[in-house]
């Protein structure tokens, strides 16, 4: 699509073309005959000719002999058009305009100009748009009068008013007066980026301005850069008397734009992003206040500084323009500069900020404060260090470790590395929260009624209380009163605390020596297994009732039954399949615990409770008289004995 700009080059050009368009000069007796002289010459018929003409001529009277009608004729513009092998609607795709591109004015009356020179008076007339008003012979006549142009040419004034072409034809001539031409002066303002004529109308016998006369004007003034054209050719056409006339403009100077960083994560850190859930409700708990990235992620860009362009005046002096001013990206820790300095980049993951200016990337994030309703929910792709509290109904998530100053209260904690809660954790009731997941260690003064998995060691303080605890290496609490009380704590290698069981005689389960991952995980293969099992026995009981159906009636089933039958073979044969598989799978993961080569201890520094259950690898031992000194529990031969009590190694419980 071409811009209104465009439109109006190409219609200049067409006009152009037109005036350079074959022609020929001719004369007859009168206007008919020279019509049909011009038509033999060109070798085109009478209707499609134009023309204009030069002398209307005049008829010789008694004898006097007159003098011929002279014209100028050359073939229509319509008719040429019509003739190109694509019109130039086509050419300029005008129906593809849109209203804004083009404005299309309805109903426009016709408009007139007249002017006066001193080879005579002429005329123009602007066709009429849509319903308007055309110019008619008299609104020329009366105009032409009013300019004191008294010889009119009738004739010459219709076939004008008849083409309405806008083009300039002498309708008359008139008594010239230079003294009386149209003067005009000169005001340059705004430095030079401005010029503008004032006009003063012409006297009796005066001329009017053209362009030439205009721009001849202009040049001798020194006016040689951003004249209006179209402005000088609207005030030929429509001149305005003693009103300054802006004619030619300036081209200010644009001074580049200065370099910029386009950041490609949030700058503000109070700025709250709200998660919208699946049916339109909004995660208040998760504000998106912390910003992950990972290494090598880009983080900003910059744009290069703009050239300036230059200006120039009315009387074509250029005028500098300044260049954009550059700058430098600032760059804090684990960032680097890529690109010849144009795109920053992370080094290492983390949460990515705008610290005093500069683009840094911390692995630790720091919580100042507590972790509620402020803070939202936190995710990290590094470490986090929580200086108070994770409160109720919060998660905090870091793909390095945990560190927790205060206490975690029904809340729930999963890192990559450690997890270390200074003052406790107790998860509440529910399976909800208390979830407390660390991919190496987890420290604590106490666990309570929460679910804690480790992938090496669970160490507390004060012990473990009605919990799930699951350590893939050791359980270990020491302390005056690590205790474990209830729940159930498994570990790969060894459970030591001070006390085993309660008093009240809350169920306390305790099992070692095998890996709890995979039992776990064998756990969910058998009830998965259980599942499938009762759905295939569902679908042998269909199966032989159909069966029995074909041995009673003594005939084939139907088609509906037959197909039924058929469905079923095939969803018990899938079924079976699908048994064995998952019973491969237990067998695969049974073998490997049974190769495991620890057995596993469990050890109480001062007693063991009546009614803890001790599990090492599959021997069960059910502890029914309570031990009232130190003892540890091993497996000797398929039996659970107890020897001398082994204490905990310091080692493994300094921090």
């Amino acid at each position: 699509m071409i811009g209104l700009d465009d439109f109006r080059e190409k219609m200049k050009a067409e006009i152009e073309k037109t005036k350079l368009m074959k022609s020929v000069q001719v004369s007859g007796k009168n206007l008919d005959d020279a019509l049909e002289q011009a038509s033999l010459e060109l070798g085109l018929p009478l209707r499609v000719l134009e023309y204009e003409i030069l002398d209307k001529g005049k008829t010789g009277i008694f004898g006097i002999k007159g003098s011929p009608c002279r014209i100028i004729a050359y073939e229509s513009v319509k008719n040429k058009m019509k003739r190109e092998e694509k019109s130039l609607e086509e050419e300029l795709d005008l129906k593809s305009y849109e209203q804004d591109d083009v404005p299309m004015a309805t109903d426009t009356n016709g408009r007139l100009s007249v002017r006066v020179a001193s080879n005579g008076a002429w005329a123009k007339v602007f066709p009429a748009v849509g319903e308007g008003q055309p110019i008619i012979v008299e609104d020329v006549v009366g105009k032409l009068h009013d300019r004191s142009v008294l010889e009119q040419d009738l004739e010459i004034i219709a076939a004008v008013v008849e083409q309405a072409d806008e083009m300039w034809v002498k309708v008359g001539d008139f008594s010239y007066n230079p003294a009386n031409d149209a003067l005009n002066s000169l005001d340059v303002g705004e430095e030079g980026m401005k010029a503008s004529i004032t006009v003063t109308e012409p006297g009796p016998g005066g001329a009017d301005l053209t362009v030439e006369d205009i721009r001849g004007f202009l040049g001798n003034n020194s006016i040689v850069y951003g004249i209006l054209d179209d402005a000088l050719q609207e005030f030929e056409d429509f001149p305005l008397y003693d009103t300054p006339y802006l004619v030619a403009e300036g081209t200010p100077p644009v001074h580049g734009a200065p370099a910029k960083v386009i950041y490609n994560f949030e700058t503000e850190p109070d700025k709250i992003h709200m998660q919208e859930r699946d049916d339109g409700s909004v995660d208040f708990k998760e504000l998106n206040k912390y910003q992950n990235v990972v290494k090598n992620q880009p983080l900003a860009r910059k744009v290069s500084p703009e050239p300036g362009k230059d200006g120039r005046t009315v009387f074509g002096r250029y005028i500098p323009a300044q260049d954009g001013k550059d700058m430098e990206i600032g760059l804090g820790k684990n960032v680097t500069i890529t690109d010849n300095g144009a795109t920053v980049i992370a080094t290492a993951s983390g949460h990515v900020m705008l610290k005093a200016g500069k683009i840094t990337v911390e692995t630790i994030l720091v919580i100042p404060g507590n972790i509620d309703g402020r803070t939202g929910n936190v995710n990290a792709l590094g470490s986090v260090e929580i200086k108070g509290n994770v409160e109720d109904g919060y998660s905090v998530t870091a793909q390095g470790k945990i560190e927790v100053a205060g206490y975690v209260g029904k809340a729930n904690l999963n890192a990559g590395g450690d997890i270390i809660v200074s003052r406790g954790i107790n998860g509440g009731e529910g399976t909800e929260f208390g979830n407390i997941t660390a991919g190496k260690s987890i420290w604590s003064s106490f666990i309570q009624n929460s679910q804690a998995i480790a992938g090496e060691f669970v160490i507390v303080s004060a012990g473990i209380v009605n919990s799930d605890v699951v350590s893939q290496k050791k359980v270990l609490c020491k302390g005056r009163r690590a205790k474990i009380v209830g729940g159930h704590v498994r570990a790969s290698e060894e459970v030591n605390a001070v006390i085993l069981g309660s008093a009240g005689g809350s169920e306390t389960l305790i099992e070692v020596g095998f890996d709890p991952a995979v039992k776990e995980e064998i756990e969910q293969l058998n009830e998965s297994l259980n599942a499938v099992e009762e759905e295939r026995d569902k679908v042998d009981l269909n199966l032989q009732g159909l069966k029995r159906q074909v041995r009673m009636q003594r005939k084939r089933l139907s088609k509906e039954k037959e197909h039924l039958f058929e469905e079923l073979r095939v969803q018990h044969n899938d079924l079976h399949k699908k048994m064995e598989s998952i019973t491969s799978e237990i067998q695969k993961k049974q073998e490997y615990l049974d190769s495991l080569l620890t057995h596993g201890r469990v050890s109480a520094a001062k007693k063991v409770l009546a009614g803890v259950i001790l599990r090492i690898r599959d021997v069960e031992f059910v502890v029914k008289d309570s031990f009232e000194s130190p003892v540890t529990f091993i497996l000797e031969d398929d039996y659970i004995r107890t020897v001398k009590f082994q204490d905990i190694d310091d080692e493994l419980i300094r921090r």
